[in-house]
């Protein structure tokens, strides 16, 4: 029998720390997700072409619904079609601040606390990032960072993104990380995660210093925090091969053709995988199934010859 294609959103995250799971929407728009447990084996083959992931309309700061989109839409590239894009209430966030243009739904969601933190990923990059309060953890583990550290406690989504503004005005770091330099990161290492550690609280202090000297006008309210950000226990057999060199990339495009293999680590959107029953970390990543259809199955990526299984 013909299996279902399933529409795949990329890996979803809790709000509070446990199992990330695969995101799947069959047909009717019903969620067949994947929880992506240590030796889950995952097999599918991936459908030509990319589809809209449709958009989402907030009704406060509880309460958001997601609307698949009503074409069906196929796009060429991101996870949305300009009408979706269009129609998205969640968009306006990140211009708020500037714009004051948000619907009531997104005003009530943007009047509740935010964080500000600081994050450091597999490459070196930091960049600087929100989070709303009830998505205060989730934030920073659906990105995949090594270290991160809380450095400013907000009383609404306005005040954060002005003091991240502020942070990469005067601090230089950045506000994004694409999926592919956090892959690189992890397989094209040259330092330890104790090291990207040290590396985060050093910046996370220089940004802390600079909000801890701004003036109660500019403040508007937020006030410094320390306070360090715990990874997901998911991600730890990546890290452990992050810091010992043996991590190697994963044999294939994720996007297109036939893939199987046994889950052993999932960090943001990166899949930890071993093939063949070998005990080889193979990097995957998962961002590139994002809007993809999926048929789940009892496929098998062959596992390659490793350079360090040979001696």
């Amino acid at each position: 029998m013909e299996s279902t294609a399933l529409l795949c959103r990329g890996i979803r995250w809790p709000a509070s720390p446990g199992s990330p799971r695969l995101a799947l929407d069959d047909a009717e728009h019903r969620g067949q997700d994947v929880a992506l447990e240590p030796a889950t084996r995952l097999g599918f083959t991936v459908l030509p072409g990319r589809w809209c992931l449709g958009h989402q309309l907030i009704q406060d700061r509880n309460h958001r619904t997601l609307v698949p989109c009503p074409h069906e839409a196929l796009i060429a590239h991101g996870t949305q079609c300009a009408a979706c894009e269009a129609a998205d209430q969640s968009r306006a966030m990140h211009d708020f601040h500037r714009s004051g243009r948000a619907g009531p739904g997104l005003r009530d969601y943007l009047g509740q606390p935010h964080w500000l933190y600081v994050a450091t990923f597999a490459q070196g990059t930091t960049k600087v990032g929100t989070a709303a309060d009830p998505s205060k953890w989730r934030r920073l583990a659906e990105q995949g960072a090594i270290s991160a550290r809380y450095v400013a406690w907000c009383p609404d989504g306005a005040s954060v993104r002005n003091l991240e503004d502020l942070v990469t005005g005067q601090l230089g770091f950045t506000q994004q990380v694409r999926a592919n330099s956090k892959v690189r990161g992890l397989l094209e290492n040259h330092d330890t995660t104790a090291g990207l550690d040290a590396l985060n609280a050093a910046r996370a202090a220089s940004a802390r210093s600079l909000i801890a000297g701004l003036g109660p006008g500019i403040l508007a309210g937020s006030h410094a925090v320390e306070e360090t950000w715990s990874a997901p226990e998911q991600g730890r057999v990546l890290l452990e091969g992050f810091d010992a060199h043996k991590l190697q990339p994963y044999p294939g495009f994720l996007g297109e053709a036939a893939h199987g293999f046994e889950v052993a680590a999932v960090s943001g959107q990166v899949l930890g995988v071993r093939l063949g029953g070998q005990p080889e970390i193979f990097v995957a990543n998962a961002a590139l199934l994002k809007g993809r259809k999926l048929a789940l199955g009892d496929y098998v990526t062959d596992s390659p010859p490793v350079q360090g299984s040979l001696f």
